[in-house]
């Protein structure tokens, strides 16, 4: 089995607002759900090489994991790898719109997900 699960949205806000939120790691729990903690390795907002420890709960899943940035386009779009719950590849895309900024996450399995109820 293997998950490929996207999400959009569009937010009345330009899209330098929204990034400043996306981009932050430390506004990951207001956001996310299920996001309990998150852990920066490095300061400032997320870009590629950035490392974040995440704490949360995902299909009734305690996890921890150790997040790497794999790409970025400043204030446009966010790449990252990630070992738990399962592995996976998240990407995040900002787009300007009219009245506001699109946002498009997806979430890709890399491997096995039998153990993560979905």
């Amino acid at each position: 089995m293997s998950v490929d699960v996207k999400a959009e949205a569009v937010i009345a806000r330009p899209r330098s607002d929204v990034a400043e939120i996306v981009f932050d790691p430390k506004s990951e729990v207001i956001w996310i759900e299920g996001m309990k903690q998150v852990f920066p390795q490095s300061v400032g907002n997320l870009s590629k090489g950035s490392r974040l420890e995440r704490r949360g709960i995902m299909a009734g899943l305690e996890y921890v994991s150790e997040v790497l940035v794999t790409n970025d386009e400043p204030e446009k779009m966010l790449e990252f790898s990630s070992p738990e719950p399962f592995e996976m590849k998240i990407r995040y895309n900002l787009d300007d719109v009219e009245g506001g900024t699109a946002i498009k996450i997806r979430i890709q399995s890399v491997g096995d997900v039998s153990r993560v109820a979905m």
